[in-house]
């Protein structure tokens, strides 16, 4: 068969018949790659977290030449970590890792048998934390082992489910939230249902879900005590640990560059000491933003390695506040958005700190926004157990403030026009009214009035230019209905808009 069978415009394949396979985990493959160049292996890969450990078994079952593991490299998601544990303690019976404090788990599929051969047939060499030489010293001497397959070529049945996809506008989708957790879990939501699949080099089936353009708004978390659920795939150690990567100059090893070192040292320039002195000098300029390409550095390795993703921070005083919006060309809406948003606040707080404005809301834009077919599973259980949980969504309540503003309804006794005559019905003519105030009990801003909710529904047409938030123009639907239903029962003078005081209708 063809080998690799997964990852293999990803893999850097050398000699599939050889024993040795090096694990890299997060640093450059093609970095390792030179440093072994006068060494024989069959491959190296990146383990950029524990769910690759299923596509390193299934590959090594393919090709069951491979009989040893170097693990090497800056492991930043403690995925090497996870492989270990799973060589040493094995799997419980849901398939999770035992003693892994990220709670990785294989793949069903491949079975506890076919884990428990490999665990025993496969040896992996822990070189985590040595130097370049003692790597190229251990592959050099395992290269040249003589060992046999440790069993025939074996492929296991995949059952990961294809997610359908709605029709959508395809681009431009706003999303927000007061938390990080809560915009992450619709981002999540949007990209599952509405995300198109695509093609890509990083994953076992070679596809993602894509939305093209999101606009993520968070509006009140805290830098200094963040919100961190138990569902997000990483824990505050580890986010703790990825800090640097954006907060700092230094060089991590084992990684060519980080979105750090290309903000505070691009070419000798630190952007965000300049955005600082320019907001605490001209406060209303729109010249606050820090850049990370190097153009023709990243063009150069535009077909061999990563550029950056992030591409741009800029900051802006409005209302004595300071905003922040960040871009990003790509990114992995799982395992790197939360990450990124939470380091990238640290970075507004920090500016906020020094010029002496309080933070306002957040936004990061991603124009591919996507989540990786591997990651499916995981996903749909963590949107199916916590989606409607964190949002307080329930059968009997669902409540969000809309930022546009409020609407209040009522019913009016209308003038007559013109003069009646005495053989006139002396009934009551009633019309109903709509005002929308700005929010937290703002002024008027603007008012319709009509005799049905027909007509007031064909004078409202345009509301999406005044609110945008579903559930409220739902609710306005339906109460300009009740108000309608009330003046056709003669019950005008009961009618209240709060339904509650209204059981019976």
């Amino acid at each position: 068969m063809d080998w690799p069978i997964l990852y293999r415009h990803v893999l850097q394949v050398k000699d599939p018949n050889n024993p040795v396979g090096v694990a890299v985990m997060w640093t450059e493959r093609q970095v390792v790659a030179k440093m072994l160049e006068a060494t024989n292996y069959c491959a190296i890969g990146n383990l950029y977290s524990s769910a690759g450990i299923s596509a390193m078994i299934r590959n090594i079952y393919a090709n069951p030449h491979v009989r040893k593991i170097v693990l090497w490299g800056a492991d930043l998601s403690r995925s090497g970590q996870a492989l270990v544990n799973l060589m040493q303690n094995g799997v419980d019976n849901e398939f999770f890792i035992v003693g892994d404090e990220k709670k990785g788990q294989i793949e069903k599929e491949i079975g506890k048998d076919a884990i428990d051969q490999f665990r025993k047939s496969v040896e992996v060499i822990n070189l985590r934390g040595k130097p370049v030489s003692e790597l190229q010293k251990t592959v050099d001497i395992l290269s040249k082992e003589r060992v046999q397959p440790f069993t025939k070529p074996k492929v296991f049945p995949t059952s990961r489910p294809k997610p359908f996809t709605y029709p959508s506008e395809q681009i431009g989708f706003r999303i927000d939230g007061d938390t990080a957790a809560q915009t992450w879990l619709k981002i999540l939501q949007n990209i599952m249902r509405y995300g198109r699949n695509k093609q890509t080099r990083y994953t076992q089936e070679n596809e993602l879900k894509e939305l093209l353009n999101v606009m993520a708004v968070v509006y009140k978390e805290n830098p200094e005590d963040p919100y961190l659920p138990h569902y997000f795939p990483f824990s505050k150690t580890e986010l703790l640990q990825y800090y640097p990567q954006v907060l700092s100059a230094k060089q991590i090893s084992g990684i060519a560059y980080t979105y750090g070192q290309r903000l505070r040292n691009h070419d000798n320039v630190d952007q965000i000491a300049k955005i600082i002195e320019l907001i605490k000098n001209r406060p209303f300029s729109k010249k606050m933003v820090a850049f990370t390409a190097k153009v023709s550095e990243d063009w150069n390795q535009v077909n061999k390695g990563d550029t950056p993703c992030l591409t741009q921070v800029l900051f802006s005083i409005q209302d004595s506040k300071l905003f922040c919006t960040t871009h990003f060309r790509s990114q992995d809406m799982v395992h790197g958005w939360p990450r990124n948003v939470f380091s990238l606040l640290k970075l507004q707080k920090l500016v906020s700190d020094e010029t002496d404005y309080t933070m306002g809301p957040f936004v990061m834009i991603t124009h591919s926004a996507h989540i990786y077919s591997d990651d499916y599973e995981l996903v749909e259980k963590i949107l199916k157990d916590n989606y409607d949980k964190e949002l307080g969504y329930t059968s009997r309540q669902m409540f969000e403030d809309d930022r546009r503003g409020n609407i209040t309804i009522e019913i009016e006794q209308s003038n007559q026009v013109g003069r009646p005559t005495k053989y006139a019905e002396k009934s009551k003519i009633y019309e109903i009214v709509v005002k929308l105030y700005a929010p937290e009990g703002g002024l008027l801003l603007k008012e319709w009035r009509g005799k049905t909710a027909m007509e007031l529904y064909i004078q409202m047409i345009n509301i999406g230019d005044y609110l945008v938030l579903p559930s409220h123009l739902i609710y306005i639907g339906t109460e300009l209905q009740r108000a309608e239903y009330y003046i056709k029962l003669g019950k005008a003078e009961k009618y209240n808009q709060d339904p509650a005081a209204n059981k019976e209708l």
